[in-house]
């Protein structure tokens, strides 16, 4: 199950984009997610990019086989301000369903970059630990993604601190040069790639000794932010989990005005 939850994670900050020219309003994708030889899920993902905000939306199903053994199904959205020195987390709220069992998540930031989230961590230990991890700088796995892809010229190098709701955890990007993908399942063209390290800080999985893992993430240059700078985004991610090998790509791209 946490292999699936990692997964799920790390999908929902997989987007990916053809080419797109500076003027789109916005971006759906369709992603899938391959562990072995099987299709574990997809991602179903929509972008919207305005003057001052930008709100995003993943939904992630299990797929093929893998619904046989459990149905799961994960909804997250966010909203994030777009100011002159980053993005800025407003909210970010994430429904969760594994068969009958739902649950559901929500992060508030105040103009000031205070940091609110529910449902409370039950465990006191658990959850102190967490507070103490939280600092100014955390923000959602969408906006983190967003943070990355705004960076500019490169996506990489740079460090990021994510906090999901439950689990507060590192991002941290080593460059691995420029690139060209041909691939016939999903992008095509250059990118830049990089190496990412996932490292759990506070929270559930820390406290399960879960190690870090790292995964090779491919990004490309598909449009532009209000500001000018470039939006980069993934277009590739591929690793391994428990000795599988996992691949995430985009199937399907579409602009929207």
């Amino acid at each position: 199950m946490m292999n699936r939850i990692k997964v799920s994670g790390l999908a929902l900050g997989l987007w990916a984009a053809a080419a797109l020219p500076a003027s789109a309003g916005g971006v759906s994708v369709t992603y899938k997610v391959d562990v072995g030889p099987m299709t574990l899920s997809t991602v179903k993902f929509t972008l919207d990019l305005g003057a001052e905000a930008v709100l995003g939306r993943a939904k992630i199903e299990t797929s093929g086989l893998s619904r046989v053994f459990a149905e799961y199904t994960a909804v997250a959205e966010s909203e994030s301000v777009i100011s002159a020195e980053a993005l800025r987390p407003v909210r970010f709220r994430l429904v969760r369903q594994r068969d009958d069992d739902r649950r559901e998540t929500s992060l508030n930031w105040s103009p000031a970059g205070d940091l609110t989230y529910d449902p409370p961590i039950p465990k006191p230990d658990r959850r102190a630990r967490i507070e103490n991890a939280l600092g100014q700088g955390v923000s959602d796995p969408i906006t983190t993604v967003l943070r990355i892809g705004a960076a500019g010229v490169d996506p990489c190098p740079s460090v990021h601190d994510v906090f999901d709701g439950r689990d507060v955890f590192q991002l941290a990007l080593t460059d691995l040069g420029k690139g060209e993908l041909d691939d016939d399942t999903g992008y095509r063209g250059p990118v830049q790639r990089c190496s990412v390290r996932w490292t759990p800080v506070a929270g559930r999985a820390k406290d399960r000794n879960i190690p870090g893992d790292s995964y090779d993430v491919a990004f490309a240059p598909v449009g532009k932010l209000p500001s000018g700078r470039d939006l980069w985004l993934p277009v590739l991610m591929s690793g391994s989990l428990k000795g599988l090998p996992f691949r995430a790509y985009a199937e399907r791209v579409k602009a929207r005005d």
